[in-house]
């Protein structure tokens, strides 16, 4: 019996960090901060804090780039790429 609850709790696990894994980083950093911010409100436990804290700053770290950041390249005027050959 207390097997088939492990494997459950494993399972659950697995799709829950599948799930979270696959969720585009702007809404992983949202759902990171609403978590963060609910795990650090007053009253909650210290461990409690430290895992959401955690939790978030995985999920700003993992995000590969900022949504807020300039492109590498800015582009040229409109048509400027497609100059025709002259003859």
């Amino acid at each position: 019996m207390w097997q088939t609850i492990v494997v459950g709790l494993i399972v659950v696990a697995a799709v829950l960090y599948t799930a979270w894994a696959l969720v585009p980083a702007l809404l992983r950093q949202r759902l990171a901060g609403r978590l963060g911010a609910w795990g650090r409100s007053s009253g909650r436990p210290a461990w409690l804090v430290r895992a959401t804290t955690s939790v978030e700053n995985a999920a700003t770290a993992r995000a590969g780039g900022c949504h807020d950041c300039l492109p590498t390249t800015t582009p040229g005027p409109p048509g400027a790429a497609r100059k025709r050959p002259q003859d």
